[in-house]
């Protein structure tokens, strides 16, 4: 029996309470072992690790890894400390040391930029179904990419916009793959997006525009 979507006027982290409400509701009819978050400081994922300890899932937190920080001029890792042990301590999984695919972080991107493969996926999937569902398949198919979850059984992939700081306010189900020799497409092994726990109406709000127009970005 399939779960009934949940959706948010817009995106942000406002919602990330009600994300971790649908995913918790609906784990309780899968057999879904493994649940990948997007979360860069690790605040989300300890939130997640929480609400789920009694379900008896694997929790993998995707942070930032080396090479974006020493671009950005920023410490690495993120998540380290109180924090890291708290997460440790729920058997969380940190993923810091996987390379992010799309966009700017891409191989492909500093040769062709905009008309890089992995620009044009980032633009589509972002504003097609905003920038949580576009990080839900990214970490995915990264976690995947690390071994951190199985690619023969469903994983439950949470995200959300950090343009408006994080949290989370997406949520879906996913059948997940890993890139060499475009195995991710492939008919019978490749990803899927099996359901949407949850996910903004509207995914471009008034106040992520006039943020991303204030960063000189487009999407």
């Amino acid at each position: 029996m399939k779960g009934e979507t949940v959706y948010f006027d817009e995106p942000g982290p406002q919602n990330t309470g009600k994300v971790i409400e649908s995913v918790k509701e609906r784990l309780k009819d899968l057999n879904i072992k493994y649940v990948v978050v997007a979360s860069e400081s690790g605040g989300t994922a300890l939130k997640v690790a929480r609400a789920l300890k009694e379900l008896n899932v694997k929790v993998i937190c995707v942070s930032g890894y080396a090479g974006i920080r020493e671009v950005e001029g920023r410490p690495w890792p993120d998540i380290k400390g109180k924090m890291e042990k708290d997460l440790r301590d729920l058997g969380v999984k940190i993923l810091n040391e996987t390379p992010w695919i799309f966009k700017s972080s891409a191989f492909d991107y500093q040769f062709l930029r905009e008309h890089s493969p992995s620009y044009i996926i980032h633009m589509f999937l972002s504003r097609l179904m905003g920038f949580g569902f576009k990080t839900a398949v990214e970490i995915t198919l990264l976690a995947a990419e690390a071994g951190a979850i199985p690619v023969d059984e469903e994983v439950v992939a949470i995200a959300g916009t950090g343009w408006l700081g994080g949290g989370a306010d997406c949520a879906i189900i996913v059948k997940p793959s890993v890139l060499p020799d475009s195995f991710f497409l492939d008919l019978e092994r490749g990803i899927e997006v099996r359901e949407i726990l949850a996910i903004p109406r509207k995914k471009f709000s008034d106040k992520l525009i006039k943020r991303l127009k204030a960063e000189g970005e487009t999407i």
